[in-house]
């Protein structure tokens, strides 16, 4: 008896210690989230405890094509059984059922979207490239999904007959985010044709966003995957302070310059010789041009045709709808209004870098000297270093990564009263990516999770951006915490020697680190509200031209002489910028500027023109095609002819991945931004620093913690007590 008691008791103690180890690992990694369906007792249980206090975890070492493509059905299957399940509730004749439907879809897309972020992250990020193509196929599929669960007519009427047109106001325990995401569900199926007559033209309006989203991701992905270089000699690269960047061809021994931002950037801007500027510039504005232009223009021709069907004149129409401008008429009055506002400003610099190549290249001259547009960026940089005293070469030994990095931390923490702690146990795709959680410094609280991923890699995503990985909602009594990844491609370190970063690098390091605070800081209650933009495919987030708008004010700061003086600190030395260089840094922000301002706006009204019907577009009494008006546009209201036979838009990003009519965002935030960061500006005025927690605090909680709960204009006027003004933002021009 007591050998059997003994066996007996030992196998309790190996239960009990498998469970316990069980139990750690599923508290690190978090479960992947289901869709409950209607026939569970109660849809809105909790699983926000078990698994959002924790960072997600993303590890795909053995992700494959066939997991990916399983996984993304499972998906997509539960969360199809999700809607049925709350269609068939909502015809039910028990009420609470019926009176819950928003609820349950409001949990329905909460867990979609956090489960698919698993699913479509590799396709920014993956080593593979059929991982990579599995990913990319099944965000498309979930865009899909997403559409057609929101494209329900037999959703939307169920909503409607359940809330006899209320959408929960007559209910009173429902909150004010209650009602707003119950008006913008119902908005946003009216928006996907639900309130056609016609059951054929919504099908095909259906048909038409898949063939889009489909183009879209080709067109995107084939700027991603593409692995062009060009090889130059060492002499070709003369003016390059550190040539061991750039890896040696061994059938040449040249050097291989990739065609993205950390190698072409520094080469346009002191690279010496024009004609190696040259061969960079072309080789960037026809970069998949051949297979990206007849994406771009059939794009083009589907939306056309779907705004049609839905009853507006044009997709611009469609897409401004929903924006703080609300029509596109206002969105080219503002950028017009702007156009005039730059012009003397880039006509008295061009004819500023015009003397100063004319001086450069003295009597080697032959016949009448121009400007080109590969001189730009190098006579700019020139002119700022013999003029303003900035040297951008010198400087960047001022701006090692690491301490960069810690420095923009700190700053962030201090003014938004925060404390970021490495979690180095999380599960990560790749060796270079770091995990954060993110603290309320005076309670301790965990407010959501944040990766780092900031070095280029081959197939990447190769611009910057901050992709949301778990949005905010509520899950029964709990809410889920936001978490996201910053995607960047700044310099990466090489054989040992330290990353130094130019100093656009570390103003963009700062203004993407503002998105990231926007989206862990989000405390809404459903994640239609969460912080989101178009690379994803659910739905949720700011308007879009209010998106821009946190980051921009943020960005601010990194300009400011007491914010310099903490992030520089000399390779070497250890030493900060000489107060003489932090002075003339400061004060060469809004030099030369008109040309990219005004480069800027005219991409901008390409954008709105080309989204404005089907063409031929109408320009100054001419017709253009999309291909032509593109370059017509660039060189009227720049001052600089493109490249010739380029169509640079066939690798421009933004207007296939959802800044399609809303590329104006950019500017239209930042006089936002601007009128926003004069109230931290003031107390500099007094001898304070802008790094004010109290103010930092106001901005935390009325603009970035209520991300979509609130309209973007009724944010800005409660954080400045006023309307707000372009003012600030005009008197840098």
């Amino acid at each position: 008896i007591n050998v059997l008691l003994l066996l007996l008791y030992a196998r309790l103690i190996k239960n009990f210690c498998a469970n316990f180890m069980l139990h750690r690992v599923a508290k690190q990694l978090g479960p992947r989230p289901t869709i409950s369906s209607c026939s569970t007792k109660n849809t809105m249980t909790s699983f926000a405890s078990l698994s959002s206090a924790n960072p997600p975890s993303f590890s795909f070492a053995n992700a494959t094509p066939e997991t990916v493509r399983q996984d993304a059905k499972e998906i997509k299957e539960q969360f199809i059984k999700a809607i049925n399940n709350i269609k068939q509730c909502s015809s039910s004749t028990n009420k609470s059922e019926g009176d819950n439907a928003f609820g349950k879809l409001s949990l329905a897309l909460g867990k979609a979207s956090q489960a698919s972020a698993r699913i479509t992250l590799p396709s920014m990020v993956h080593g593979d490239a059929d991982v990579r193509a599995a990913s990319h196929a099944a965000k498309d599929d979930f865009k899909n999904m997403f559409d057609a669960a929101l494209s329900d007519k037999e959703l939307y009427k169920s909503l409607l007959d359940n809330n006899n047109g209320d959408y929960g106001k007559n209910n009173s325990d429902h909150g004010d985010e209650d009602t707003r995401f119950q008006q913008n569900i119902i908005r946003t199926l009216r928006r996907n044709g639900c309130g056609l007559g016609s059951k054929s033209d919504q099908a095909t309006v259906q048909m038409k966003r898949q063939q889009i989203e489909d183009a879209c991701t080709a067109f995107c992905a084939a700027i991603n995957e593409h692995d062009g270089c060009l090889l130059f000699t060492d002499e070709e690269l003369d003016g390059m302070d550190d040539l061991d960047r750039f890896s040696v061809d061994e059938t040449t021994g040249k050097r291989r310059l990739g065609l993205k931002a950390p190698d072409t950037m520094p080469v346009l801007k002191f690279a010496k010789n024009p004609n190696t500027r040259k061969k960079v510039l072309e080789a960037l504005s026809k970069k998949c041009q051949e297979e990206n232009t007849p994406r771009f223009l059939e794009v083009l021709k589907l939306r056309d045709a779907c705004a049609k069907l839905l009853g507006y004149d044009s997709h611009a129409q469609y897409m401004c709808e929903t924006k703080m401008v609300r029509t596109p008429e206002k969105a080219e009055e503002f950028l017009l209004e702007l156009v005039d506002a730059y012009e003397p400003k880039r006509k008295r610099e061009l004819e500023l870098l015009l003397d100063m190549k004319k001086k450069d290249i003295g009597d080697a001259a032959e016949g009448s000297v121009s400007l080109d547009p590969w001189d730009i960026a190098y006579y700019t940089r020139m002119y700022k270093s013999e003029s303003a005293g900035v040297d951008e070469a010198a400087i960047r030994q001022y701006f090692p990564l690491d301490h960069v990095k810690s420095q923009i931390i700190s700053i962030y923490e201090e003014l938004l009263g925060l404390k970021f702690e490495r979690v180095l146990d999380a599960e990560v795709w790749n060796e270079d990516v770091e995990c954060y959680a993110v603290h309320a410094a005076s309670s301790g609280d965990v407010l959501g999770h944040f990766y780092l991923d900031i070095f280029p890699r081959k197939g990447k995503y190769s611009h910057q951006c901050v992709y949301p990985l778990r949005p905010s909602y509520k899950a029964g009594k709990e809410r889920v915490l936001p978490a996201c990844v910053n995607i960047g491609n700044l310099t990466p370190s090489r054989e040992g020697k330290p990353s130094l970063l130019m100093f656009r690098e570390v103003e963009t390091f700062f203004h993407e680190f503002g998105h990231v605070c926007h989206c862990v800081l989000t405390n809404s209650q459903h994640s239609l509200h969460s912080w989101a933009w178009s690379a994803v495919p659910w739905p949720g987030g700011v308007e879009q031209d209010f998106l821009e708008v946190p980051s921009m004010m943020l960005e601010n700061f990194v300009w400011r002489p007491e914010v310099l003086r903490r992030l520089s600190k000399h390779v070497s030395n250890g030493s900060r910028l000489p107060e003489s260089t932090i002075e003339a840094l400061s004060k060469s922000r809004f030099l030369m500027t008109g040309y990219g301002k005004s480069k800027y706006l005219a991409m901008s009204l390409y954008d709105l023109k080309v989204h404005s019907g089907p063409g031929p577009y109408e320009f100054q009494g001419k017709e253009y095609d999309a291909v032509s008006l593109y370059n017509t546009l660039i060189e009227k209201y720049s001052g600089i002819a493109p490249m010739p036979d380029s169509f640079a838009a066939a690798s421009w990003f933004h207007l296939l991945m959802g800044y399609d009519a809303g590329y104006y965002g950019y500017i239209y935030s930042e006089t936002f931004a601007a009128d926003l960061f004069s109230k931290f500006s003031e107390l500099s005025n007094d001898d304070k620093s802008v790094i004010d927690l109290d103010l930092g605090m106001k901005y935390r909680d009325k603009i970035l913690s209520p991300c979509a709960t609130v309209d973007g204009g009724a944010m800005l006027v409660d954080f400045l007590g006023r309307e707000p003004s372009k003012d600030a933002f005009l008197s840098h021009i």
